[in-house]
């Protein structure tokens, strides 16, 4: 039984490593989508003022 338990506690700590480094990824992704879209609106704010 304790070869089972200790498999299963690995693969948590496994899965658990996987699924922050992913979150991780997504955020910094996240970040910089974000940020060209307010560059794209301020770019598009800008061209409709009149000069």
């Amino acid at each position: 039984m304790d070869v089972w338990a200790t498999f299963w506690g690995w693969l948590l700590a496994a899965v658990l490593v996987i699924f922050a480094l992913l979150a991780v990824a997504v955020a910094i992704g996240g970040f910089f989508d974000v940020k060209a879209l307010f560059e794209t609106i301020d770019e598009q704010h800008q061209e409709d003022e009149p000069s």
